[in-house]
């Protein structure tokens, strides 16, 4: 995976990083929403979404749950 992207996540203006749990971390940086996977020592995956993903990415989640 190319390291462009992670260090992307440490942008200045970036909020500080949450642990969402299960190796996962979530940064907002300003726009959009960075999700890395890490295992302890650095990030091995990264998926950027921009605001329609996340907003995309809300809905089906509220949809999901409604459903019996």
């Amino acid at each position: 995976m190319s390291t462009r992207h992670v260090r992307a996540v440490d942008r200045p203006g970036a909020t500080a990083r949450r642990y969402l749990g299960d190796g996962v971390y979530v940064v907002f940086d300003g726009f959009g929403v960075w999700l890395t996977v890490e295992h302890g020592l650095s990030a091995t995956d990264a998926i950027y979404l921009e605001p329609d993903v996340y907003r995309e990415l809300v809905r089906f989640v509220e949809e999901e749950a409604r459903r019996p």
